[in-house]
């Protein structure tokens, strides 16, 4: 496709003022805790900036107009995440910022043991790395393959290395500070897409008389692929992606009190529902605009990027693929930030606890080497799995629901042991992962395996807890965890 060069230059120099923060807050890095927190730091609007930055990424910005293409608008109710946010903010922040933790998989140790701890810190690293980077890293690449058709695998390494560079040098600050120009430029990017649309085809209206009634099926019956169950099953898979990963929660660890951390993340639930309005606007236009027979032959993650290349005018085009790419390394960074701290501090640091921070430093600088190669392998086989918006939701159904159930059963009732959790955690994520990968549940797919990670690690976990009993050191652990959780607020 044809881009011109104004375009061009307004991409490559955010990619190398993205690298420059990079630099730049490395200097304010001088240990573990600078770079895994920011140094418990950050403020109302970048903590926002940053949870929003994160959620909507380029997986959501480029996968979802293929998806309405094909399937209708229903996937508009992921903005139903909002009441996960809600959640957070009002209960759980409150717990993990008493806990003064510097990692979500903390909890786990405190209230059940240090098996149960491993075992999530094992699935977060591989779903935060091989999943959420990897997805959008090729969510992102596939924008660049798109303008300037060079193959989607040497498109997919470049972008991993910008994300490894500035990631490796500033750590948390650096993901923050550039999530915030990043939500930014989404921002913009999506306004002047929505505007264009809507002057292509005079309004809302216009749009909607211009394609299949079908299309705007806002609650499709269970026989549709994003019927009721689909919508049920992407609301439930937001409350383990904003309360309980460690992906997204460790910005609330790093906040600077309580009431910012929760101020960011109800912010974050409030703009959700425009943006996932404004996500599925070039997958309406898509069916009025493209040729059935052109989008058969194509990825369906070039749908969006497909449309505003024939609707966007030179220089705005620039500023849209921007902000598209910035969706991508927002989230991407992000990921590889959480599970370089993952390693650190639930593998090495038990190893090895009476090193500097400075030892710690390095060595989660580089464990962010390794993640970023591992996380590049699975980008270039995210287009083998059915696209960015699957190989999320699909990880999400089968590795976080199971840990979404066993913190809450742990913190609401005081029966539930470490063996229990650890029963239930394990067949929940199996049980999961066969549904998802025999293809059980058909069209419903989504909805199948979400239900079964849920139910299975929900009944086991209880079922264990209530037939086996705890260690003394285990029944002091616990009692030691809730003497914590019910100390005052901190202001």
């Amino acid at each position: 496709m044809n881009i011109s060069f104004l375009d061009i230059a307004i991409m490559v120099l955010y990619l190398v003022f993205t690298l420059f923060i990079g630099y730049y807050v490395s200097k304010k890095v001088n240990g573990f805790e600078d770079f895994a927190l920011g140094g418990r730091s950050f403020g109302p609007f970048a903590l926002a900036a940053t949870f929003g930055a994160t959620n909507f990424s380029t997986w959501s910005m480029v996968g979802k107009p293929g998806v309405v293409y094909n399937s209708g608008i229903s996937v508009v109710w992921i903005a139903l995440n909002a009441c996960a946010c809600v959640l957070a903010a009002v209960v759980f922040v409150p717990i993990y910022r008493k806990l003064r933790y510097t990692t979500m998989s903390e909890i786990f140790e405190d209230r059940y043991d240090g098996k149960v701890r491993s075992v999530i810190s094992v699935i977060w690293v591989i779903a935060d790395t091989m999943n959420r980077m990897g997805v959008t890293t090729y969510a992102a690449a596939v924008i660049i393959s798109l303008l300037f058709d060079i193959p989607l695998w040497i498109v997919i390494i470049g972008t991993a290395i910008i994300v490894l560079i500035y990631t490796y040098l500033g750590g948390l600050t650096s993901v923050v500070v550039t999530d915030v120009i990043q939500f930014v430029l989404m921002w913009i990017g999506l306004f002047i897409g929505m505007v264009f649309i809507f002057k292509e085809f005079g309004g809302w209206t216009g749009l909607v008389d211009a394609v299949p009634a079908e299309i705007m099926e806002i609650v499709p019956g269970i026989e549709h692929p994003n019927g009721w169950p689909y919508i049920i099953a992407m609301t439930l898979l937001g409350f383990p992606y904003f309360i309980t990963s460690q992906f997204v929660m460790q910005r609330g660890l790093g906040a600077k009190t309580v009431n910012v951390a929760r101020w960011g993340i109800l912010f974050a639930g409030l703009i959700a529902i425009p943006m996932a309005i404004m996500e599925i606007l070039p997958g309406i236009a898509a069916k009025a605009m493209l040729d059935p027979a052109t989008v058969a032959s194509m990825n369906p993650d070039m749908v969006g990027p497909t449309i505003f290349m024939q609707l966007l005018p030179t220089g705005l085009l620039g500023i849209f693929f921007s902000a598209l790419i910035a969706a991508g390394l927002s989230t991407a960074d992000s990921a590889l930030c959480a599970s370089s701290s993952l390693i650190t501090e639930d593998f090495y640091r038990k190893w090895k606890p009476n090193e500097s921070s400075e030892k710690y430093l390095k060595v989660s600088r580089i464990v962010t080497i390794i993640m970023a190669v591992l996380g590049t392998c699975w980008a270039l086989l995210v287009p083998k799995i059915g696209g960015a918006l699957n190989a999320i939701l699909n990880v999400i159904a089968i590795t976080d629901m199971p840990i979404f159930v066993i913190i809450v059963l742990g913190l609401f009732i005081k029966k539930i042991n470490a063996t229990g959790a650890l029963a239930g955690l394990l067949a929940g994520t199996v049980c999961g992962a066969i549904v998802s990968f025999t293809g059980t549940g058909g069209i419903q797919a989504l909805a199948a395996t979400t239900a079964t990670s849920t139910c299975v690690s929900l009944i086991v976990c209880l079922f264990v807890s209530y037939l086996t009993r705890r260690s003394t050191v285990e029944e002091n652990r616990m009692s030691k965890f809730f003497n914590r959780i019910s100390m005052p607020e901190e202001e």
